[in-house]
C-alpha cells in the first residue's frame, strides 16, 4: 500500500513537472496570415469581385506585359527611370501591378496556378492577406469585418502617390470599388 501512494505520488510528481515545463516552453509562432488570390474572395463576395474585373486593378499585370516600346519610353521619362525592355521583370515596376509582391505567399510564386491568382491588383491588395478572413466562421459577422483592412488613402499611396498626382482618394476608391464592402454577394 505504501509502495502504491508512493509510486501515485511520483507519478503526480512528474506530471506537475512536465505542466509547468510545457507552459515555460517557448510558444510556435502563429501561422502568419498568406494571400489567397481573389478568386477565393468571390465565393463569397461576387458583385464586389465583378465589380472589380471591369477596374484597370484587374488587368494592372496584362497592361505591364503589353507595354509598348513608345509607352515605355515615356514611363520612364515620367518615372526618371531605365528600365530597358520588359517591365513585366522589372522590380520597380512589378511591385504595383501585382498581388502581395514579395510576400513568401505572394507574387512571385514557383507555382504557375498561384502567380495567375497573383498576377493583378487583386482584393488582398487593399484589404490584407485573405487567409484569416477565410478562417473566421460566415456566422461570425463582427470577426469576419475585423478580419480585413480598410483601405485608406495611404494604401493607395504607396503606388499612386508618385504617378498620380492630383490623385483624390474619395473619387477614385469609387472607381476601383464601386459596389459596397460590407455585405457578402448572395
Amino acid at each position: 500500500m505504501v509502495k502504491r501512494i508512493l509510486a501515485m505520488a511520483v507519478v503526480a510528481g512528474l506530471a506537475m513537472s512536465f505542466a509547468s515545463w510545457a507552459a515555460d516552453a517557448p510558444k510556435a509562432a502563429a501561422p502568419k496570415d498568406t494571400y489567397v488570390g481573389a478568386t477565393k474572395c468571390k465565393m463569397c463576395h461576387m458583385k464586389q469581385y465583378k465589380a472589380w474585373a471591369e477596374t484597370m486593378h484587374a488587368k494592372a499585370f496584362e497592361g505591364l506585359k503589353a507595354t509598348t516600346p513608345e509607352q515605355l519610353k515615356k514611363m520612364n521619362e515620367l518615372f526618371k527611370a531605365a528600365v530597358k525592355e520588359k517591365p513585366e521583370t522589372d522590380e520597380a515596376c512589378v511591385g504595383c501591378h501585382v498581388t502581395g509582391h514579395k510576400d513568401p505567399s505572394g507574387y512571385p510564386q514557383k507555382d504557375e496556378v498561384k502567380n495567375a491568382a497573383l498576377a493583378f491588383v487583386g482584393c488582398e491588395v487593399c484589404h490584407g492577406p485573405g487567409s484569416k478572413h477565410m478562417a473566421v466562421p460566415m456566422s461570425d459577422k463582427e470577426g469576419r469585418k475585423k478580419s480585413i483592412l480598410t483601405a485608406t488613402a495611404e494604401t493607395c499611396a504607396k503606388c499612386h502617390g508618385t504617378i498620380t498626382p492630383k490623385f483624390d482618394f474619395a473619387e477614385m476608391s469609387k472607381k476601383v470599388h464601386p459596389v459596397a464592402v460590407a455585405a457578402p454577394a448572395k
